[in-house]
């Protein structure tokens, strides 16, 4: 198993970033006349947009699960600190055809037991009244997380609970977790889950929020040592709420991401708007060019990422 990919997976986790792009551009697409149908379709996108903030944010804690005991390897950077700050890799690569990003981010470790053995393992990741990482992410408050093992692990299961904690002032709420479902054979998968999740925007917006993400490599397997042959499929669904107003995403077609392309080749993602409007987000059939086919309601618009 490549342990490197498990920090350059972020990538494949960090869809949402794209979708809200996408369902921006359809909400301001000048095709759409302007009657009720349309408004109500312009609801259903700005809520589109809404979920997938929240999805990025909850899916930024994998990210750190992976800096804090993806190889056990707190106990050098809690020595390492020397004050107890150390260093956390930033997330939100989604921009990065590579998926690499800087470091330089901080937190106060605290793990129990303190050793490099003993499981199940509860680590605390503090960053305090604000930390703020090289490309810009701010987080602040507290992660708790249980490890089962060590996360590069097969087998290994995870769950993060937060205590005042935000990314970026979107606080978070609820219940994260992790399960390694990878295998020497058929190489990286990971599963994720969002249970009794609310996520408060700066504006003191409330939504809820619960989601399951399984991904899966399907390409690269054999190569452990190159991650530029490796390929990715996502699936799972998600459930958004806010003020009566409900919204819920599907992987129709499973979503296929190759690690040497920052866009997704294909799959579809379909959605729900309150039981009647429907829409789908159509990646295509294969290939690099980031082109999305999307419709809400009857209409349908083209988008073209660069």
């Amino acid at each position: 198993m490549k342990s490197s990919m498990l920090i350059k997976m972020m990538p494949v986790l960090l869809l949402s970033a794209t979708l809200m792009i996408t369902m921006d551009s359809c909400k301001k697409d000048s095709n759409n006349p302007p009657n009720s149908s349309t408004n109500n379709d312009t609801t259903a996108a700005d809520l589109s947009a809404s979920t997938t903030v929240a999805d990025n944010y909850y899916d930024d804690i994998f990210q750190t699960a992976v800096q804090t005991g993806y190889d056990n390897s707190i106990a050098y950077k809690s020595n390492s600190g020397g004050t107890g700050d150390v260093q956390v890799n930033t997330t939100h690569a989604a921009e990065s055809a590579l998926g690499t990003e800087g470091v330089n981010g901080c937190a106060i470790y605290v793990r129990t037991p303190d050793d490099n053995s003993t499981f199940p393992k509860t680590i605390s990741v503090d960053f305090g009244t604000g930390c703020t990482s090289t490309s810009g992410v701010t987080r602040k408050g507290k992660i708790t997380y249980v490890f089962s093992g060590k996360l590069i692990t097969p087998g290994t299961t995870v769950s993060a609970t937060f205590t005042n904690y935000s990314v970026n002032d979107y606080q978070l709420q609820g219940t994260y977790s992790i399960t390694n479902n990878s295998s020497l054979a058929n190489g990286i998968a990971f599963t994720t889950k969002v249970t009794g999740g609310s996520i408060i925007f700066p504006d003191q917006r409330s939504f809820t929020y619960t989601g399951t993400k399984t991904v899966t490599q399907t390409a690269g397997i054999s190569t452990t040592t190159d991650p530029t042959d490796d390929v990715f499929s996502i699936i799972g669904n998600n459930s958004f709420s806010a003020n009566g107003n409900t919204l819920v995403n599907t992987i129709t077609t499973p979503l296929s991401k190759a690690y040497s392309c920052k866009f997704v080749g294909s799959g579809i993602i379909s959605f729900t708007y309150n039981t009647n409007t429907k829409g789908t987000l159509d990646f295509g059939s294969g290939g690099c060019d980031g082109d999305v086919i999307i419709k809400v309601g009857p209409y349908t618009t083209n988008v073209t990422f660069q």
